[in-house]
């Protein structure tokens, strides 16, 4: 099973932008509050996975006294928020390094201006991208995912997450039936019995866990490594070039946030629990991939390791080549507001 139209095709590219522009400029007015009115300062659109960003800042007390006006728009996974940073109806935006790749590939108009990566291995870090499946299932190990249907969002991290999962097992990825639906229909059809697991991230994996009793059968834990890109700010290139004031202040302020939230993990989890109204359980899930990350300069490294997905991506399908690496998609003009890489050392957090 597959979605309708090939996600690859410019018509399938074009349909998504122009769906994602809609979707934001309706969000974007829905963030105007009365207070703007009057207000002359430029603004800065925000594109945050379900409040996880807002969170982040607001929590962590950065946002005060900015020289700009922020607007954020709510999106519910990576690929509408690069859908909308393409479309440019946001300016910037974090996502996982592998959605990135898949949108990059396909020539939206994107770059990487910040890049986070894994500077703790805590006994948490990385369950909170798994694979779920109902707790009645009889699929117990990733091999008992052959011939089965395994729902994610096509080049988002819980496909990246899913072919690595699947790969270490031994299990080809072509004898999974994969059904690309987004993380709400997914849910949906997990519990109606129509797909029989699910690849995903964050908040999704905490609610399918805490509040929905289902089960992971495997999750990343095994699979992150210190120094591994755990995801990029994002900017869309000519807010890139018309607001790079305003994005290097906002980018210093969540430097400080990211260094706040690693210090204050059950802090961060609360300020998420707050704001999108989950419980602090599953706020757990997603702080716990934020505190074991630290921002660092855009190196060399970094682009080692995304040419890995990108070749990734190709083996299976995803995208049809690698594109090149030295074309500025990996902009370093913001380097000097990261500090060094952290120790990088097991046991840490």
């Amino acid at each position: 099973m597959s979605e309708a139209t090939e996600p690859n095709s410019p018509s399938r590219r074009g349909l998504l932008i122009s769906g994602a522009a809609s979707f934001a400029s309706l969000s974007l007015a829905a963030c105007h509050d009365a207070g703007a009115k009057g207000d002359t300062r430029p603004v800065l659109k925000i594109g945050d996975q379900r409040g996880s960003a807002h969170a982040l800042l607001n929590g962590a007390g950065v946002l005060n006294d900015t020289p700009y006006r922020l607007e954020w728009v709510e999106l519910p996974a990576a690929a509408p928020l690069l859908e909308a940073l393409s479309a440019g109806a946001i300016d910037i935006g974090g996502v996982g390094a592998a959605p990135f790749a898949f949108a990059y590939a396909n020539g939206a108009p994107i770059k990487v201006v910040a890049a986070s990566r894994i500077v703790s291995l805590g006994a948490d870090t990385g369950k909170s991208a798994a694979i779920i499946v109902r707790k009645d299932a009889p699929i117990r190990t990733l091999a008992d995912l052959r011939g089965r249907r395994l729902s994610t969002i096509r080049g988002s991290a819980g496909h990246d997450i899913a072919l690595r999962l699947l790969e270490k097992a031994g299990v080809d990825a072509r004898d999974v039936k994969f059904v690309f639906l987004n993380n709400n229909d997914a849910k949906a059809a997990l519990a109606a019995g129509s797909i029989d697991a699910w690849s995903t991230w964050g908040s999704y994996v905490g609610i399918a866990v805490e509040e929905d009793g289902d089960r992971v059968v495997a999750d990343a834990r095994g699979l992150r490594e210190i120094g591994q890109i755990a995801g990029f700010l994002t900017a869309n290139a000519k807010s890139l070039r018309t607001k790079e004031a305003q994005l290097r202040d906002f980018l210093a302020r969540y430097v400080r946030a990211n260094q706040w939230a690693r210090s204050n993990p059950e802090a961060y989890a609360q300020s998420l629990a707050k704001l999108t109204g989950v419980s602090l359980s599953v706020a757990r899930y997603s702080a716990a991939s934020v505190t074991a990350t630290a921002y660092a300069p855009i190196d060399d490294e970094i682009q080692t390791q995304q040419r890995q997905t990108f070749e990734r991506y190709v083996r299976a399908g995803i995208i049809d080549h690698v594109p090149p690496l030295d074309d500025g998609g990996y902009d370093r003009r913001f380097n000097d507001l990261f500090p060094a890489t952290p120790a990088l050392s097991k046991g840490q957090g």
